[in-house]
């Protein structure tokens, strides 16, 4: 039923939902509720500013559609936390990214030398880091604009 549900969502969007019985419903928002909380339990785990997407309990694709989901509800509901919650969580995924094995373990090596030194002595190791970060933060800004445009669609 998940994956029925999914691809229906890619295809109608927030619709898809509203067209499943109530028991059908249930059964979306407790599985929505179950891979928002794990990528959140990712994200105290993972506190570093990139991270690799295979980090992730499910594809970036899924864990937007499960905020997505979700957002409905706590807007309707007037819970304006549990919303700011959803949408930073929606704009966090940007802070994951297909990082090339090679390149995970320069950069890993990087925050480590950071976390236990002041200034970042091998400057050989920042173009990777840069990299990714700027993939980021191009895809945040995407992000960004979706997860505000899906809200303004929903008053």
């Amino acid at each position: 039923m998940i994956d029925a549900y999914i691809d229906a969502f890619r295809k109608a969007g927030l619709s898809a939902l509203t067209e499943l019985g109530n028991n059908d419903q249930a059964s979306i928002a407790n599985w929505a509720q179950d891979v928002v909380n794990r990528y959140g339990a990712i994200l105290v785990e993972y506190p570093m500013k990139l991270k690799d997407e295979k980090d992730l309990p499910h594809t970036k694709e899924t864990i937007k559609i499960a905020i997505k989901t979700l957002m409905p509800a706590y807007v309707l509901k007037g819970m304006e936390d549990s919303v700011k919650l959803l949408k930073d969580r929606y704009i966090r995924l940007s802070t994951f990214q297909e990082i090339d094995p090679e390149d995970k373990k320069t950069i890993v090596h990087m925050v480590n030398d950071e976390n236990h030194t002041s200034p970042l002595s091998d400057t050989s190791l920042m173009p990777a880091h840069q990299k990714y970060m700027q993939l980021a933060l191009s895809e945040e800004k995407i992000l960004l604009e979706d997860i505000d445009a899906f809200l303004g669609d929903l008053d």
